[in-house]
C-alpha cells in the first residue's frame, strides 16, 4: 500500500471516529438540556459543542484531502467561508429568537428578526458559488457539480413527495427552512460515497 493510500485510510478512520464522537456528545449533551431544563445556557453550551466538533471536523476533512493529494486552495477558501457562514447563521439564529422574545417585535422589526438566520444561509450559497467559480482542477469542479447536482435531487424530490402527502393530509407539514438542510444531506452523502467520487 502506498504512502497516500494509508495516509488517507487513517484520515478516514480518524474522521469516523469524529462524527460517532460528535453524535454521541451531542446526544448526551441534548438529553442533559431536556433532563435538567438547562435553557439558554444549555442552548449556548449546544452551540460551543457542535463550533468544537465543526472546527474538528473540517481540519482533519482538509487532512486528509491533502494525503489523499484530493485538497485545493479553493477548498480551503471554501471551508473558512463555510465555517464563518456558520458562525453568521447560529448568531443570526440565537440572535433572532433572543430578540423576538425579548422584544416581543411586529411589523418591519418583526421581518428583519426572522430574515437574521437567513443572512448565514445566503452566505453559504455565496461560498458554494465561489468555490465553483475558482476551483481550477477541472476533476475537483467536476465532482463538486455531480454532488451538488445529486443534493439538489435529494431536495426536490423529498420535497415534492412530502409536498403530495401533505396534500393529502397524510403528514404534518414540513417548515421550508428545512430545504437548505435536506440539500446538505445529500450533498454530504455525495461526497461520502462513490455517487460523488465517479
Amino acid at each position: 500500500m502506498n504512502e497516500a493510500a494509508r495516509n488517507g485510510e487513517t484520515g478516514r478512520g480518524r474522521l469516523i471516529a469524529l462524527v460517532i464522537a460528535e453524535a454521541v456528545v451531542l446526544f448526551a449533551a441534548a438529553a442533559a438540556m431536556i433532563l435538567f431544563d438547562l435553557g439558554w445556557a444549555g442552548a449556548i453550551g449546544m452551540a460551543v459543542l457542535i463550533a468544537v466538533f465543526t472546527i474538528t471536523l473540517f481540519r482533519a476533512g482538509e487532512e486528509r484531502a491533502r494525503a489523499t493529494g484530493s485538497f485545493s486552495p479553493a477548498m480551503g477558501r471554501y471551508n473558512r467561508r463555510l465555517l464563518a457562514a456558520g458562525g453568521i447563521y447560529v448568531v443570526g439564529l440565537f440572535g433572532a429568537i433572543w430578540a423576538n422574545d425579548t422584544l416581543q417585535a411586529d411589523g418591519a422589526l418583526a421581518f428583519l428578526f426572522a430574515f437574521a438566520p437567513s443572512v448565514g444561509v445566503l452566505t453559504m450559497v455565496w461560498a458554494m458559488g465561489r468555490l465553483l467559480s475558482e476551483e481550477t482542477d477541472e476533476y475537483l469542479r467536476f465532482r463538486l457539480v455531480r454532488s451538488s447536482l445529486f443534493g439538489l435531487g435529494t431536495l426536490l424530490t423529498l420535497a415534492t413527495v412530502w409536498g403530495f402527502f401533505e396534500q393529502f393530509d397524510l403528514v404534518p407539514h414540513a417548515p421550508t427552512w428545512l430545504a437548505v438542510p435536506v440539500f446538505a444531506l445529500g450533498l454530504g452523502f455525495a461526497n461520502c460515497t462513490r455517487w460523488g467520487r465517479m
